[in-house]
């Protein structure tokens, strides 16, 4: 669709329950299409919206999420995701797969035991081409993640 991507309007989600996320990863795979991103690419972001969102409510009470595109320094769909929570204070430890507030979730038995810290975040590095993220205790995170549009 030519000229779709210069003329698409940011797009502002509040999610605060689970429930929101469902719709949010549709609404979001819809935008990514709209911004010309081919359809497993489309899939991949609306992965790691649903993980965004999830994390939001899980440990920071529900956010905002904004989806928006770009054009430098190439085409992209961004995701913003924000919170107000408590921040996360291991941001390296949560950026490797598998740790779990601080332990290795694979030592875990009970997959329904296993809780946070890096195992969705881990997929939003996998999923997306560039992904940076801001987090403050007490005042909440910020993650900003990029996909290239080809």
């Amino acid at each position: 669709m030519p000229g779709a991507r210069s003329s698409l309007a940011e797009l502002q989600v509040v999610v605060r329950r689970p429930p929101e996320v469902v719709a949010l990863q549709a609404r979001a795979r819809s935008y990514a299409a709209s911004a010309g991103l081919a359809n497993v690419r489309c899939w991949e972001l609306a992965i790691a919206v649903s993980e965004a969102a999830t994390n939001m409510i899980k440990y920071g009470g529900g956010g905002i999420v904004i989806l928006r595109v770009g054009e430098e320094p190439r085409p992209y769909v961004e995701i913003e995701a924000r919170d107000r929570g408590g921040g996360i204070e291991q941001l390296e430890q949560a950026l490797v797969d598998n740790i779990s507030e601080g332990s290795d979730a694979r030592e875990v038995r009970d997959p329904l035991q296993r809780r946070g810290l890096g195992l969705g975040l881990g997929a939003i590095h996998r999923l997306m081409d560039e992904v940076e993220i801001t987090s403050e205790a007490g005042k909440g995170t910020t993650l900003r993640a990029r996909k290239w549009i080809t």
